[in-house]
């Protein structure tokens, strides 16, 4: 039965030693997952501090955009009623002058024409054609103008409307290059709140990995307390089976001191000379029946 219980014991040792052995894997796993989430959360807060920076600097943007279309509305009110100057003075005069709106929508044309010129990746014989078009079109704009400044009152008029519209005009691109940074840092907030979120999917993966690694690890831990228990158990009852062995042998041993002992006794009663060696027997028997 002893036999048993040692082997039993020392198979529930081995899994003890296996649990462990077992946790601090588990323990070191869950930590290098703990380490990787924490270091992309670390990602995860620069890249949405970048969105937000982007997002605040679109803010301004947005502020400056309105406050020159504010600006740009008020001179072209301006210029308009100085072009409604014009067209009504041209229409009183009874001329063959071209109206103020057809003069303006030339100058718009062209305007157009040299931004795609400017912006466009033309090829040569398409870049050709546009330049001869916009040369044509300065041209009839120059005649054009020529035709109101001939009239005094016309080009004072004329002039006015002009500079308020060119003063517009400057507005207007500022309003343009505004809006194309606002555009730009919103692809970039967005862009960075999407990197936030590609982090934030591998963060919860690795937190769900050490959530699996840190439980099985608790696990572990869990049945080897157990497995430290029962040993503790089998030691108590191996160390009482032994103890109980013992005191078996001694009793035993006792009974058969006091047997010999009293022969010895009886010998020695009976005039027997007793020899050396069964005076160191009854010497043993006296010790052992103490």
């Amino acid at each position: 039965m002893l036999e048993e219980l040692e082997a039993r014991r020392a198979e529930v040792i081995k899994k003890a030693e296996e649990c462990k052995r077992r946790r601090t894997e588990l323990n070191s796993e869950a930590s290098k997952w703990a380490d990787l989430r924490d270091e992309l959360n670390s990602r995860i807060k620069e890249a949405v501090a970048k969105a937000k920076a982007y997002k605040k600097q679109r803010e301004e943007y947005e502020k400056l955009i309105e406050a020159k279309k504010e600006k740009r509305g008020e001179l072209n009110r301006k210029a308009s009623k100085y072009y409604s100057m014009v067209e009504k003075l041209r229409k009183s005069k009874k001329n063959d002058l071209k109206s103020i709106r057809a003069f303006e929508r030339l100058r718009k044309r062209i305007d157009e024409l040299e931004m795609r010129q400017q912006v466009e990746v033309l090829s040569k014989d398409q870049e050709k054609k546009l330049v001869a078009r916009i040369t044509e079109l300065r041209r009839e704009f120059a005649a054009m103008q020529k035709e109101f400044e001939k009239d005094q009152k016309l080009k004072e008029l004329l002039k006015e409307a002009q500079r308020y519209k060119e003063e517009a005009d400057k507005y207007h691109e500022e309003v343009l290059n505004y809006v194309k940074l606002s555009h730009e840092c919103h692809d970039k907030m967005v862009e960075w709140f999407k990197e936030a979120d590609r982090i934030r999917e591998k963060a919860d993966e690795a937190h769900r990995l050490y959530l699996e690694a840190q439980e099985a690890a608790d696990e572990a831990h869990r049945l080897f307390v157990r497995y430290l228990r029962d040993i503790r158990d089998f030691n108590h009852v191996i160390t009482g089976l032994r103890r109980k062995m013992r005191e078996d042998w001694n009793f035993k041993e006792r009974i058969e001191a006091r047997k010999r002992a009293k022969s010895i006794y009886e010998r020695f009663r009976e005039g027997e000379k007793l020899s050396t060696e069964d005076l160191l027997m009854l010497q043993k028997s006296e010790m052992l029946l103490k």
